[in-house]
């Protein structure tokens, strides 16, 4: 497939598995979201006091998936400008998504 020929090791069924779980958690995130095109309803949703089911979506398809890639290695290291590569950990992701930013800025407000 197109995909394993630009990414070679992906040719391990194990990956193409890791690539499938993320692909579908994303799907049922996207068709929950889907269920509306107010933008108002969308962002209630997205909102897990309002809507449970978005928590339930992240928490049980979303979240293992990620752990799953990170601790299989399928993306092994990160490349730092100061000292090069370092290993990608479950916790540098959570880290970086609650970093103060213009990207979550609006949610922790």
């Amino acid at each position: 497939t197109i995909l394993t020929s630009a990414c070679p090791n992906l040719c391990c069924p194990s990956s193409l598995g890791l690539l499938r779980s993320v692909s579908r958690a994303v799907d049922l995130i996207m068709a929950h979201f889907g269920s509306s095109r107010d933008p108002e309803e969308k962002m209630r949703l997205g909102n897990s006091s309002c809507s449970p089911t978005i928590a339930g979506l992240v928490l049980e398809h979303l979240c293992p998936t990620i752990q799953n890639i990170l601790e299989d290695g399928l993306r092994d290291h990160k490349l730092d400008l100061i000292i090069g590569q370092r290993r990608n950990h479950c916790w540098t992701l959570v880290e970086v998504s609650t970093r103060i930013g213009k990207f979550n800025y609006k949610i922790i407000e």
